[in-house]
């Protein structure tokens, strides 16, 4: 029985992890690859196994998962180095920061619990059992396509306090998020930019960017207590000086805005918008220091909507993209769970469930590094054209997904029949009968 055969270039990426592994388990890291990507429908290890020609005993492979001694987290710095290599970042980078809900079935997974459900549907249940991970993406423009893509970089699993046994270890999301950029800034050695959801625009974490002088962006509840800046005075009062200025009444509504709004006109999600935005330098409270408060107005809504930087420079055109492009994050989740087996992992003990996700993103960058790759050295075919699809400008990943599973195929195939002396025109005949076929 013959291998699962990979891309040459895809085999190129892959060796550049190796020294994140001994030789054994280097072998059994390609075997846990080619289950994730090539493997299906269910994403299981044991459809790695049949996929490859096995030297070791299969059991080998279910413990390099949950035992073997190699660091999931360097693993993931050497994938952020690996892409920067190739693509070669621009010197101020952007990440996005955001949760995902993982169903469970079992009393005994390791960190299972119940979850508050905030994108549930009015007919299913508000709470899910299961697991919820924090993932820290890379965000980087495909100039090819003109879309933002997600690098899933960093998965941290969050394990509600009922759950755990030893409430000293309970660490909350935004303790795990803390924990991230500070490895990502210990890392990079230089600033970036962090885009959340407003669901982290906490206190740690804000003071935790400004610390480091990481530009956090999010969005600001329409509610939040602002004060202006103190104004300094030259006699000394009694008591201790003042922190903040006055409060501002900041308006909810569009019938409610003072004057000074500007109006500019701006792509995002693909189309283009009327933009209505004021800033305003403010004090809030939970970050301890002045923020830039953008109030904005979409199109020909009737209510103002309200983010915030900790970097006053940032322009309007600037912030609202960013915002835009953290959007890309969540369809990564959509595709992880519905594509790249995400929610198949059928494991229960510690070693195992974390590393499970982790080990998914890393296949998953390893899969749009090689499709950026391939589109920048050639146009391949990435989708086919449906009868249905008629504006159509760029690949999904589940086209590319496809597109690498075809390209396994027929390395696969006619690695067979070179070896039986079929000449190579006669491959390429073949390759376009199974294409044509397909």
């Amino acid at each position: 029985m013959h291998s699962i055969q990979f891309p040459e270039n895809f085999v190129k990426l892959i060796f550049e992890l190796r020294e994140n592994f001994t030789k054994p388990s280097f072998e059994h890291f390609k075997v846990v690859l080619s289950a994730i990507l090539v493997g299906g429908p269910k994403k299981t290890l044991t459809a790695g196994i049949r996929l490859n020609q096995m030297k070791c005993h299969f059991s080998n492979i279910h413990r390099f998962v949950g035992k073997y001694k190699w660091d999931i987290n360097q693993v993931a710095f050497s994938i952020f180095d690996l892409t920067n290599r190739f693509l070669g970042f621009p010197k101020h980078l952007v990440f996005a920061l955001d949760d995902t809900l993982v169903p469970k079935y079992g009393k005994k997974i390791f960190g299972r619990g119940c979850h508050f459900d905030h994108a549930s549907k009015t007919n299913s249940s508000k709470y899910i059992l299961g697991h919820n991970w924090v993932v820290l993406g890379l965000l980087y423009y495909w100039d090819v396509f003109s879309k933002w893509i997600c690098f899933p970089l960093l998965s941290r699993l969050f394990i509600p306090e009922s759950v755990i046994e030893d409430k000293a270890l309970f660490k909350s999301r935004i303790s795990i998020a803390v924990e991230m950029v500070t490895q990502i800034k210990d890392h990079l050695k230089q600033s970036f930019t962090l885009v959340a959801d407003g669901l982290y625009a906490k206190r740690d974490l804000v003071r935790c960017c400004i610390e480091k002088r990481v530009t956090f962006i999010s969005r600001l509840r329409n509610d939040a207590a602002l004060y202006g800046p103190i104004k300094p005075s030259k006699s000394k009062g009694r008591g201790r000086p003042r922190k903040y200025g006055r409060k501002l009444v900041m308006p909810k509504r569009t019938g409610d805005k003072p004057g000074g709004f500007q109006t500019i006109h701006l792509k995002l999600y693909g189309e283009l918008h009327k933009i209505t935005f004021k800033t305003v330098v403010a004090i809030w409270k939970p970050a301890g220091a002045p923020i830039k408060v953008f109030m904005v107005q979409f199109d020909d809504s009737k209510s103002l909507t309200y983010f915030f930087s900790t970097d006053f420079s940032i322009s309007v055109q600037r912030i609202l993209t960013l915002v835009a492009a953290r959007w890309s994050i969540e369809t990564l989740f959509s595709d992880l769970k519905e594509h790249l087996g995400m929610k198949d992992w059928q494991v229960r003990i510690k070693g195992s469930v974390i590393r499970s996700v982790p080990l998914t993103g890393v296949a998953t960058s390893l899969l749009m590094l090689w499709s950026i790759q391939e589109a920048n050295q050639r146009a391949p075919e990435f989708w086919d054209i449906q009868p249905w699809v008629t504006k159509k400008s760029s690949p999904s990943l589940f086209d590319v997904l496809n597109q690498f599973k075809a390209r396994c195929i027929s390395n696969s195939i006619f690695s067979i029949l070179r070896e039986g002396g079929i000449e190579p025109e006669k491959c390429r005949e073949i390759e376009l009968i199974l294409r044509r076929a397909a």
